[in-house]
């Protein structure tokens, strides 16, 4: 029975449309509010992007992901919200959240300690601090869209667990070292910075990821994806968030 790896993740939503975003660890079909597709596989790995339509303008709705039938999200006994799908209004202010790059690091001490305090260090995850924020409000108050101006992930600055897989399959003595270097590693790395929970609760809230650059490395670079077209902006690159907000483009 295929599981979920990383996802549901939200990666476009308008105002009578979505799609959601998600990896499998097998092949199957995958459901969310009655639309189906099948997955597809990319280097041996499984994805799916479910595409839903027919919602309403301004509209909140709560959704689960079936793999073949069976349920798979949200976990059992989660304690997060339910994950939904907030359809953007068809006029009015639109808020979005925005932050820099991500860098894939345990989030606790040493991790979390300002660099000048660890060498480890790195600082504390700004959307880990969004995502325990909006378990505190009402949906209302959420952002519409996340956009990420920088890296997903930093393939020059790999996670402990991800170093320890690169140093289990090649030889780091030589370049590129712990750079990741192939797309199972990147892969790898993505997971770690997508499935953890916390950090990924916006994106499984209706809040729109809008864009992103997926890596810093060069064979990575220009690896584009979701919409550019922001309306308005709330900082996520220090500890708080700040906000701004416009008119969405007619």
């Amino acid at each position: 029975m295929a599981s979920l790896l990383i996802g549901p993740m939200l990666r476009y939503v308008s105002d009578g449309e979505a799609t959601i975003w998600l990896e499998a660890d097998a092949g199957c079909t995958v459901e969310v509010l009655g639309c189906r597709t099948e997955t597809f596989q990319v280097n041996g790995r499984h994805y799916a992007i479910v595409a839903i339509t027919g919602l309403t303008a301004g509209s909140c709705v709560e959704y689960e992901v079936l793999l073949d039938g069976v349920r798979c999200w949200p976990e059992p006994d989660s304690a997060l919200p339910p994950s939904r799908i907030r359809t953007l209004p068809q006029s009015g202010p639109v808020e979005l959240v925005f932050g820099s790059c991500r860098v894939t690091r345990p989030h606790h001490a040493p991790y979390t300690l300002s660099p000048d305090d660890h060498e480890l260090g790195v600082g504390v995850d700004a959307l880990n601090a969004l995502a325990v924020r909006m378990q505190g409000q009402e949906a209302e108050s959420w952002p519409d869209m996340l956009l990420l101006l920088g890296d997903q992930v930093y393939g020059d600055e790999v996670s402990p667990q991800t170093a320890e897989f690169i140093r289990a399959n090649r030889d780091v003595s030589k370049p590129p070292g712990l750079e990741v270097a192939d797309f199972e590693e990147y892969a790898r790395l993505h997971r770690e910075a997508w499935s953890r929970p916390d950090a990924a609760l916006a994106v499984r809230q209706g809040v729109q990821p809008a864009r992103t650059d997926p890596s810093r490395t060069n064979p990575w670079r220009g690896l584009r994806s979701g919409s550019s077209s922001a309306a308005s902006c709330r900082d996520v690159s220090g500890s708080a968030p700040r906000v701004a907000r416009t008119a969405p483009a007619a």
